[in-house]
């Protein structure tokens, strides 16, 4: 299996395993709520709020994953600018979004917001 490959496989699977399991883990009866009246309202709340973060946490750590260096990099490289060239460097070699978990985690959200979608129009 190629790492696109893995990559795509595993987004949709998370995508669609996580909604096929909050109906089955939820703990209604701790939260005193009935199963057979709110079922369909967690199912959306929990799927859509995974989505958004998802999709939020991927984005903050892309954009904090863009040359950034630390002060052990400034150190070894003699320098904050050679830090940051270094980092471009690394940037530029490593330009495979399927090795890029922020990337991954940008996509399985929003798998997961398609798949609200679905269930949204689905129960509608």
């Amino acid at each position: 299996m190629s790492p696109a490959q893995r990559f795509w496989a595993s987004a949709a699977a998370v995508a669609i395993v996580f909604p096929a399991l909050v109906p089955v883990l939820f703990p209604f009866r701790a939260l005193g709520m009935d199963r057979a009246l709110e079922r369909d309202h967690v199912w959306l709340l929990m799927v859509f709020t995974a989505g958004v973060m998802m999709v939020l946490f991927g984005a903050s750590g892309l954009i904090a994953g863009k040359r950034s260096v630390g002060v052990r990099d400034v150190v070894d490289a003699g320098g904050v600018r050679q830090a940051l060239d270094r980092a471009s460097e690394r940037e530029e070699r490593r330009a495979d979004y399927t090795h890029n978990a922020a990337v991954w985690t940008i996509v399985t959200g929003a798998m997961l917001l398609a798949a609200y979608i679905v269930l949204w129009v689905a129960l509608r």
